[in-house]
């Protein structure tokens, strides 16, 4: 039983052996010059879009109203109900990350996809004596569309 294992031993390390050969070797400036390389990330942003975003309550006020405005001494909110189309926000183009120095500085560099906000925006316009708008009376409808944002050049983060 002593020889068929330590033969078994002895033919897994033959079999072995010609994985050694893979180790690294030295590269010549020569054959450097011949080669290329990539750094950095890229994240493909083509086809996404977010949309179909709903607000519920958005409001502001005074919980203490206005006591120098005539009468108007209790709480009041202004709010607004928000729904967003479901193409609101598409982003196409690459977002790249890549990682380089000044000499003085190392930063991360991030290059920005193309951003478009050109969905719509309805939103229901009401008065309130409550923040949650709940008896609320409408004063109307806000309508939003065709803006577009296109942010351009790159985001560089570094330590001081």
């Amino acid at each position: 039983m002593k020889k068929v294992f330590m033969s078994l031993i002895v033919l897994s390390l033959l079999v072995m052996m010609p994985f050694c050969s893979f180790g690294k070797t030295i590269i010549s400036d020569e054959e450097l010059q011949d080669m290329t390389a990539q750094e950095g990330v890229t994240i493909n942003f083509n086809c996404f879009t977010v949309g179909a975003i709903s607000i519920a309550v958005q409001s502001w006020g005074d919980s203490d109203g206005c006591s120098t405005c005539g009468g108007f001494t209790s709480a009041g909110w202004v709010g607004a109900s928000v729904n967003m189309s479901s193409n609101f926000v598409s982003m196409t183009g690459n977002m790249t990350i890549d990682v380089g120095s000044s000499g003085t500085k190392t930063a991360l560099i991030i290059g920005l996809p193309t951003l478009n906000l050109a969905g719509s925006i309805t939103q229901v316009v009401k008065l309130s004596t409550s923040p949650t708008l709940g008896s609320a009376g409408t004063l109307g409808t806000s309508f939003m569309s065709g803006l577009s944002v296109t942010p351009t050049g790159q985001l560089i983060i570094y330590a001081h």
